[in-house]
């Protein structure tokens, strides 16, 4: 009675496992399916997901402080400019379209605060910008393989980190500032593809200047392009599709959920935008060291010695 369930369910078994192998043996004649497979393959191999999660965490950390520092340096400094004061913080604020506008909300109440209120937000600036920079550094390290005793000590990383935060901050500002054109119109019928191409330039130098300073890479090693290139796309599309997402779903969201959606939604933000990044640095190692073809199915270790003079007594230890 039980011995046909059996048969049945190895022969389906067995056929998945051709139609699997058939697939895996497919894509790896092509290029064009190849490469993002040994991407994917590498990406899960470094363990990834967990990388970008760290990214991710940091990042959080930092926004919130940067917004309340940028919203009382530009008060400070374009004091009766209120146009100006606006244009700058949009612009930042533009990077996250889904929760821009509550975040702008959420944020200028504590510019109503004195000077301890700057003096705590630059400290935890600094925290949450220096764990930026140094996750971002493992990240690193950790997809080119480069051994963690090669990381520059504090006093030579410093400049690394202060590098890769001006071009974050740079490129955040200027990207956000031309992706408006698209999100406002202000260009006519036309703003949309002069805001995408605008602000896709501008996050593909974003991507290519981040990835240059936060590590020196081994020799031959410097591709680092293809990498900016996908990370550029993929940062540009998010924020094109949340402006989107915006104008035409979540205007009335704020109401029904308030503060918690903010925070909710200003996780996932960054946490995609963390994927994009890991996913962007794998593709400049794959193709820099021409790592595909590779199949994306996993083969069995073996569990034992290896084979070889170095197995069991090989050295004099028991087998």
């Amino acid at each position: 009675m039980t011995a046909a369930p059996v048969r049945y369910w190895k022969r389906v078994t067995a056929s998945v496992t051709r139609a699997v192998d058939r697939t895996d043996a497919l894509q790896q004649r092509r290029p064009a399916t190849a490469v993002p497979a040994a991407v994917a393959r590498k990406y899960s191999d470094d363990q990834a997901g967990r990388l970008a999660g760290q990214i991710s965490h940091a990042a959080f950390l930092a926004v919130f402080p940067m917004l309340l520092v940028l919203l009382t340096v530009v008060g400070i400094f374009l004091d009766g400019h209120r146009a100006l004061q606006e244009d700058i913080v949009d612009s930042a604020l533009r990077q996250f379209p889904v929760i821009g506008s509550d975040l702008r909300d959420n944020v200028h109440e504590l510019t109503t605060g004195n000077t301890l209120a700057l003096v705590i937000g630059l400290v935890w600036l600094a925290y949450g910008c220096t764990r930026l920079s140094r996750n971002s550094q493992v990240m690193m390290v950790a997809v080119w393989g480069i051994d963690r005793d090669d990381l520059p000590g504090f006093w030579h990383w410093i400049p690394r980190a202060a590098g890769f935060l001006a071009v974050l901050g740079v490129g955040f500002l200027a990207g956000g500032a031309l992706s408006g054109l698209g999100a406002f119109g202000r260009l006519g019928s036309a703003s949309a593809w002069v805001g995408l191409a605008a602000s896709l330039a501008v996050n593909i130098l974003m991507y290519w200047g981040a990835f240059s300073v936060l590590v020196r890479l081994p020799p031959g090693d410097s591709g680092v392009w293809p990498g900016a290139v996908v990370g550029g796309v993929g940062w540009t599309l998010l924020q094109f599709a949340g402006a989107e997402l915006v104008s035409h779903q979540l205007r009335h969201l704020s109401n029904l959920y308030g503060t918690f959606a903010t925070v909710l939604g200003l996780i996932w933000w960054i946490a995609l935008g963390a994927m994009v990044t890991v996913f962007a640095a794998e593709v400049n190692v794959v193709l820099t060291r021409h790592l595909w073809p590779r199949s994306f199915r996993r083969e069995r270790r073996s569990v034992g010695p290896p084979p070889g003079p170095l197995a069991g007594g090989a050295q004099g230890q028991p087998g």
